[in-house]
């Protein structure tokens, strides 16, 4: 019986980590994450992580960034690279891009500039 008890707390931190790194994964799922916490995010990784959310089952990789500010308002523009569509693809864009617009640091509008669909062609069925 004293064998029992004296595991319990060996047993009760291990199942404390567990739970905590548990948790910690679904939070990174649901979009929350260090950075975010944080606020040291900026508005590149902002626009990029909506860029992503946008089109959830696309793995997109940033490749390039663009920001045009004034006093208060900024146009970001991110380029990104879909690495699982080939080039040739007729359904789905290979390069993707879009542009998020800041007003006071708060995203207000969002819009797909390149892909992530292709326009479907204007060519008559044979």
């Amino acid at each position: 019986m004293h064998l029992i008890f004296s595991q319990i707390p060996r047993f009760t931190a291990v199942a404390g980590t567990v739970l905590a790194l548990a948790g910690c994964s679904r939070m990174s799922e649901v979009g929350f994450d260090a950075k975010m916490a944080l606020g040291s995010v900026s508005m590149v990784d902002r626009c990029s992580d909506f860029m992503t959310r946008a089109f959830p089952h696309g793995s997109i990789d940033v490749v390039g960034s663009h920001i045009d500010t004034d006093s208060q308002n900024a146009l970001v523009t991110v380029q990104g690279v879909r690495g699982d569509v080939p080039e040739t693809s007729t359904g789905y864009a290979h390069n993707v891009a879009v542009e998020c617009h800041f007003e006071s640091g708060i995203l207000t509008s969002f819009r797909w500039i390149t892909g992530p669909l292709r326009p479907a062609t204007t060519s008559p069925a044979r």
